[in-house]
C-alpha cells in the first residue's frame, strides 16, 4: 500500500455523510463526538490489515511444526510455541490498540495532530510487516532445518522488535 491508498480513505470517510451522521454532525453535543472519525475508521482497517499479516505468520508456524510430525521429528516438536505465544500477544495488541487515555473520566482526549501521527505511524508499519513477512516466512524453513533454537531465536527477536516499534505509537499521546 502507499500513501494514496490511504489519502483516498481518509477522504472518502470524510465524505461519508448517511442521514444520521449528517444531522449529528450539526448538533453541537455530538459535533466534537464524530470529530477525527475518518482517521479513527481508517486506522482501524489499517490495524485489521496488520492483524491479518500477523496471522499469516501463526499459518506458517503450524506448518512448520505439521511437517515435523510428518518428519517424525519428535525432538521439534512444540519448538515454535514461543513464537506463536508472541506473536498472539502481538496480534493482540496491533487489534485492540487504543488512543492514549481517551475515554470517559480521564479528561484527557486525543487531539486530531495526535490521531493523524497514530494513523501515519500504523500506516508504516505496514511497510514494516511487509518486510518482516518476507524474512520470516522465505528464511524460517531453511533456518529452522539447519539450527531450530537459533532460527525460533531469531524469529523471536524479529517479533519483539516489531512489537516495539509498534508500541511505539503510545509515545505520542504522552502530554510533556
Amino acid at each position: 500500500m502507499d500513501q494514496t491508498w490511504l489519502k483516498t480513505t481518509l477522504e472518502r470517510f470524510k465524505n461519508e455523510q448517511d442521514p444520521v451522521r449528517k444531522f449529528l454532525k450539526e448538533t453541537k453535543l455530538f459535533e466534537e463526538a464524530l470529530a477525527n472519525q475518518e482517521f479513527e475508521k481508517t486506522d482501524l482497517l489499517i490495524r485489521k490489515e496488520l492483524g491479518g499479516i500477523l496471522t499469516t505468520f501463526k499459518e506458517s508456524f503450524r506448518k512448520l511444526e505439521e511437517g515435523f510430525v510428518q518428519k517424525a521429528q519428535i525432538q521439534n516438536i512444540g519448538k515454535t510455541n514461543s513464537a506463536t505465544t508472541l506473536l498472539d500477544r502481538i496480534i493482540m495488541k496491533v487489534t485492540s490498540a487504543g488512543y492514549g487515555l481517551n475515554g470517559l473520566g480521564t479528561g484527557v482526549k486525543a487531539t486530531s495532530e495526535e490521531i493523524e501521527k497514530v494513523l501515519n505511524h500504523d500506516f508504516s508499519m505496514l511497510e514494516k510487516v511487509g518486510s518482516l513477512q518476507k524474512e520470516i516466512l522465505e528464511t524460517l524453513p531453511t533456518s529452522f532445518a539447519n539450527n531450530p533454537e537459533a532460527a525460533i531465536e531469531a524469529v523471536n527477536k524479529l517479533l519483539l522488535d516489531f512489537e516495539t516499534q509498534f508500541e511505539a505509537r503510545n509515545s505520542i499521546f504522552l502530554k510533556t
